[in-house]
């Protein structure tokens, strides 16, 4: 058979010697511009392209191999392992001009080795891993740390049983993880300080699963585009989904089923208003299932309901928040009294108007107290009035000047010091009220 016409050879299970990939691939120059193309062969030996230069296509459809493939600083034009079955592919600052394909592929690292390693390597075009099954003993089943992409990186359908690391990659497209299956002890899918150009879809069938730490884990990554979790799910006994500091260029799409564990969200921004959950869903959210307390998750959710144009809501978020803090904030206990006084009478300053319902109250007791003690000597009305002028800081009658107080009798007394502290309390709604009007409680810690 003449492997340099650049014709796809199909060896219906035959063997081909690893040396003799090698070697042709050395001597490239004699390769046809469609460079080594090979199909259904069994790869006798290790295929060891480490240090190989040769500008031209190496595809190996269908193929076996008994013993890892090395690929350590090879360059080649382009790369094509699909459907291929074999221990590992062991690729580390690997340079390929175009595209790199693993489409369906089965690789098992076992305790020794990576299923697949592509550490720092650099691809021109995109990397399509679709349907591959990469299991894997050790700690990653996929070591694509610094990995750099021209463009995409799929990941549609894969099934892995360690993590699928990706800290610090650089991928020029999407991040199509669209239907995978990923399983790891520390997390399933890691991709700690990423820069994605496009967007991020952990979606239509996604699941992650951690045995022991985090089912997603993608802090402080940054993401050109969306970040799409719908129809996905992501579990992980310590977070199901960590996306803090992660910064996004378009808009977020969080359905409220996603995450089976606590969520992560400190430091996470995003352009729009978030989809696929309801402000309900989102409030029950960041006050019961992030681990901690934190403001920035609620002023964004606040700010992008303000750009909206949704007054009503910034409210609800914005009190909503103040709960979370006296709930789980680290107040001092005259703060936590101070924050329980101004929730309950301004909604802490978002809601001004409960003040004056409270002081309308405080006239009413008043008058009650007034009218019940018979000890005010003066007609009903006038009694209502005084009532109102004992109570209230700015109402000013002269029913004083007309009724008088048995001070001498108990109940005359009780009139005279029930007052003094309803009018105190009415100063102090009063003054809560102007200040929640003019937001001078209002904070946001």
């Amino acid at each position: 058979m003449d492997l340099t016409k650049g014709e796809l050879v199909d060896f219906e299970g035959a063997a081909i010697s690893a040396s003799s990939i090698r070697d042709l691939l050395v001597d490239a120059d004699k390769l046809d511009p469609r460079g080594l193309r090979v199909r259904n062969a069994r790869i006798e030996g290790q295929l060891d392209l480490c240090d190989v230069v040769a500008k031209r296509p190496l595809v190996l459809l269908d193929c076996t191999a008994e013993a890892p493939i090395l690929l350590d600083r090879a360059q080649l034009s382009a790369l094509d392992l699909s459907g291929l079955t074999a221990p590992a592919v062991i690729a580390p600052w690997m340079r390929l001009d175009h595209y790199f394909y693993l489409v369906g592929a089965r690789l098992d690292g076992g305790t020794a080795n990576y299923a697949l390693d592509l550490a720092e390597a650099t691809v021109g075009g995109h990397v399509n891993l679709r349907g591959a099954h990469l299991l894997s003993r050790t700690s990653n089943a996929l070591h694509a740390a610094k990995l750099r992409t021209g463009s995409d990186l799929y990941l549609n359908d894969v099934r892995t049983s360690a993590t699928v690391l990706l800290d610090g990659a650089r991928i020029g497209g999407n991040l199509d993880c669209g239907g995978a299956e990923l399983t790891g002890l520390d997390s399933a899918l890691r991709g700690m300080d990423m820069q994605v150009d496009g967007s991020v879809l952990l979606a239509h069938g996604f699941r992650a699963r951690s045995e022991q730490h985090r089912g997603v884990r993608i802090r402080g990554s940054r993401i050109g585009g969306q970040l799409v979790l719908r129809r996905g799910a992501a579990a992980g006994p310590e977070a199901a989904l960590d996306v803090k500091h992660v910064k996004l260029g378009m808009e977020l799409f969080l359905p409220a089923d996603f995450a089976d564990g606590p969520v992560e969200l400190d430091g996470l921004t995003y352009a729009g208003l978030p989809r696929d959950s309801t402000l309900d869903e989102w409030l029950d959210l960041l006050a019961n299932r992030t681990p901690q307390y934190a403001t920035q998750p609620y002023a964004q959710l606040a700010a992008a309901h303000q750009a909206a144009g949704h007054e009503r809501d910034v409210r609800r978020i914005r009190v909503a928040q103040q709960r979370d803090l006296l709930r789980r904030g680290r107040l001092t206990r005259w703060g936590r009294a101070w924050h329980r006084i101004t929730g309950a009478t301004v909604g802490y300053g978002y809601r001004p108007a409960t003040a004056l319902l409270w002081l309308l109250g405080t006239l009413a007791v008043s008058a009650a107290v007034v009218l019940g003690s018979g000890a005010v000597r003066c007609s009903t009305v006038e009694q209502i009035g005084y009532a109102l002028n004992a109570a209230a800081p700015l109402v000013k009658t002269d029913a004083v000047q007309r009724c008088q107080v048995a001070t001498t009798t108990t109940s005359g007394q009780f009139v005279v010091v029930a007052t003094w502290i309803l009018q105190l309390l009415a100063w102090a709604f009063a003054t809560l009220f102007v200040a929640g009007f003019t937001g001078l409680v209002r904070k946001n810690p």
